[in-house]
């Protein structure tokens, strides 16, 4: 745990025991006493989480390829080429790419898609850094938009705003596994004559207008992380129908598959090699990923059928909601469950407050992480890499594109600072009895209820 986050837990601690002779009236809902305040825990049994990344079967299958003395896979073949073929099928998509990481995946969109110095790419200011670093990486630099604070997903009308004749791309993350508005993105897209490209790391399975996230733009973009839907620990998979960025991006990192891998033959002169970057998946990541691919249908399901049960528990409770969808689109791979708290509901509680007061009524809950980057709690717009990070003596483009960043600071953000207050996280819930979730939700609710009559929590 960090300073900060022991200097918090301690002035919760503090303010409970300051607090705990006043009148239960003050610290009552419908639902009891806050445990915080030594009433009875809203969740008395806690649940383990039995969905299993890893299963004998992918287990057996790496065993397998290590008795076979295989342990690499160069030219596409074998498992990396099943997955790809599964992943673009999934997708809807003609060709799919399996890379080392989800980052490799959108450094390659960016490259294939020619962003470069001077370049500008409008990326969400609410998401993880990786959908905005390989941005410098090309030499171009990150425009942040705002984003919608009922959904968290970047704002087509702010997008539009933002697009200048220096603009070649826009990134939307379908952060959290939320869909955006992909037919408006497209139509923007396409009426400026910039790229769109995809950044679905969270979001495996998900759909917009009943067609898969990932094949709407020129490239979609997902993370196999090991904390993802489909996990290979560390891989990524990058899916388009466009022959000439499948070359592209099959001509920055992947060599021994440049020679007869291209569809277009983009590239003729390379020989099999790449431009310097390999980012080849590892072949055990891949068959890893391979089970997590087979078994991904199911693991939505779970996690659908959880937030479902959420959203039905905290109907009508302005203290505390999960955080909205597109009547269009439908959710996949989650990642997180993430909630939207309204301290105005709340007593004007602090969601540090928030937090501290629904683990202890058993709940695991947290602050969500991509409102405090660092140890400054910072968005990632104002995070010191953005901001202040000395550039000089870097190599590459990368200090150049900083610099041009700083003389454009990121435009107001309104709903996007907003969220700093506000979002809280939830794992999210696959594999656990329907009970337990309904069991967390009520003792948000309860925490929500009882909120307003409690002022000693007010400055945590």
């Amino acid at each position: 745990m960090s300073e900060t986050s022991e200097n918090e837990t301690g002035r919760a601690k503090a303010s409970a025991a300051n607090g705990a002779d006043e009148s239960a009236g003050g610290k009552a809902s419908r639902n009891g006493r806050l445990a915080i305040f030594g009433g009875k825990k809203a969740v008395q049994k806690k649940a383990k989480e039995k969905w299993r990344k890893v299963t004998l079967r992918e287990i057996g299958t790496v065993l397998y390829s290590g008795l076979r003395d295989v342990n690499t896979v160069s030219d596409g073949g074998g498992p990396l080429r099943q997955f790809e073929k599964k992943f673009a099928e999934m997708c809807g998509t003609k060709y799919a790419i399996v890379m080392n990481s989800g980052t490799a995946t959108l450094h390659s969109a960016y490259f294939a898609t020619g962003c470069g110095p001077g370049d500008e790419v409008i990326v969400p200011a609410y998401t993880f850094f990786a959908s905005s670093t390989p941005i410098l990486q090309v030499g171009a630099t990150p425009v942040f938009c705002d984003v919608d604070e009922k959904t968290l997903i970047a704002d087509p009308a702010h997008v539009e705003r933002l697009i200048t004749p220096r603009t070649r791309a826009i990134c939307v993350v379908h952060v959290w596994g939320n869909p955006g508005k992909m037919d408006a993105f497209l139509d923007i897209a396409r009426r400026h004559r910039v790229a769109l490209i995809e950044d679905a790391s969270h979001a495996p399975g998900a759909s917009y207008a009943g067609r898969p996230v990932g094949s709407w733009g020129d490239i979609g973009c997902f993370s196999l992380q090991g904390a993802k839907a489909v996990s290979g620990g560390e891989c990524g998979v990058a899916v388009t129908d466009d022959p000439d960025l499948y070359d592209r991006m099959l001509a920055l990192g992947h060599n021994g598959r440049t020679g007869r891998g291209q569809v277009n033959g983009t590239f003729e002169g390379l020989d099999n090699v790449s431009f310097g970057l390999k980012y080849r998946p590892h072949v055990y990541g891949v068959i890893l990923a391979l089970g997590g691919l087979d078994r991904l249908g199911e693991l939505n399901e779970l996690r659908r059928r959880n937030y479902r049960i959420l959203e039905e528990e905290l109907r009508g409770c302005p203290g505390i909601q999960p955080v909205g969808t597109y009547e269009e689109a439908e959710r996949g791979g989650f990642l997180n469950f993430i909630l939207n708290f309204d301290p105005k509901q709340c007593g004007d509680w602090s969601r540090e407050a928030f937090v501290q007061a629904a683990k202890a009524e058993g709940v695991p809950l947290s602050v969500d992480r991509y409102t405090q980057f660092g140890n400054r709690w910072a968005l990632l717009p104002d995070s010191p890499m953005f901001t202040t990070m000395e550039t000089k003596g870097l190599g590459g483009p990368m200090g150049i594109a900083l610099d041009n960043y700083r003389k454009n600071p990121a435009p107001e953000l309104p709903n996007t600072r907003k969220l700093v207050t506000r979002l809280v996280s939830l794992p999210a819930f696959a594999k656990v009895p329907p009970e337990y979730v309904r069991d967390c939700a009520r003792a948000l609710r309860k925490v929500a209820e009882a909120a307003p009559g409690v002022r000693d929590f007010r400055d945590i």
